[in-house]
């Protein structure tokens, strides 16, 4: 039996002990829905055809599913479906109707980890997972924000996602990490938060381009919990990246990554047709 979580449920935040023994099957998870802060401070979601909540995906057992009823009372359990990256699933959800909502304050983004993120307090590092160009530092040269990229981990790694091309743009592709059982490596920055503001920009959160993700990351012999990096929104049948994008990447690549995934990058992007 799937279930669909996106508040206080997902990895790392205060309920997840609820989930205790059930597998995630994907952590990048969406229903149609909107997400609400609750007057409780708490996550919310009902079901609307006009925008997306983000969660992660578990499997559980009737047993759990008994207890997580008798916690979450208030709420209607529903079937819904769910899109991945690697198709669309049925699962159920704890969510409200709309109109319990209605004194509630909408979280935009639909995503309860980006909320938090956003409204943080504290002047700890962000640790931000590159895949893609800014693996390269020109363009941060370039807008002269260099100095927020001045302290790079160095090479990681990322389990569980694949590096792919799936942005469509006039000129060719741009890079996306695809949640789709596979193994990728990059770069992990540690940036000061105010870096977030130019990534957000970079990658058109606001245009809906790419939406932010939190995923694990393994550098330097460590595991890093809940990095920063960016998902592409609207995914397309994989083109080629141009080449200015490709030498960016390769660039980074040639700095960061060990030879064989360099290489193996490298041969990638050359496979995949052109426009």
């Amino acid at each position: 039996m799937l279930l669909f979580v996106y508040g206080l449920l997902r990895k790392r935040e205060e309920k997840h002990e609820l989930l205790k023994g059930a597998p995630c099957v994907c952590e990048q998870a969406a229903i149609n829905g909107v997400l609400y802060k609750t007057d409780k401070g708490q996550p919310a979601a009902s079901l609307a055809e006009t925008a997306f909540v983000y969660g992660e995906l578990y499997e559980t057992d009737h047993q759990m599913i008994r207890k997580l009823d008798a916690h979450y009372a208030d709420f209607d359990r529903k079937e819904v479906a769910v899109t991945t990256d690697v198709g669309n699933k049925t699962a159920f959800a704890y969510v409200l109707k709309p109109e319990q909502c209605a004194s509630f304050s909408r979280i935009k983004s639909g995503d309860w980890k980006e909320y938090r993120f956003m409204k943080r307090e504290d002047d700890s590092p962000v640790y931000y997972f590159a895949y893609g160009s800014c693996m390269d530092n020109a363009r941060f040269k370039q807008a002269g924000v260099d100095h927020f990229f001045a302290e790079p981990v160095g090479g990681a790694v990322v389990e569980g996602y694949s590096t792919r091309f799936t942005l469509r743009r006039p000129d060719g592709s741009r890079a996306d990490l695809v949640e789709d059982g596979g193994r990728t490596e990059g770069v992990l920055y540690k940036l000061p938060f105010e870096a977030a503001t130019y990534l957000y920009k970079r990658e058109g959160v606001d245009n809906h381009t790419y939406r932010p993700a939190f995923i694990e990351v393994c550098a330097g012999g460590r595991v890093y919990r809940g990095c920063l990096t960016f998902l592409v929104l609207d995914k397309a049948e994989e083109i080629a990246p141009p080449g200015h994008y490709q030498e960016e990447i390769e660039r980074g690549a040639d700095l960061y990554l060990s030879p064989a995934f360099s290489e193996k990058l490298k041969r990638y992007m050359n496979s995949l047709p052109k426009m």
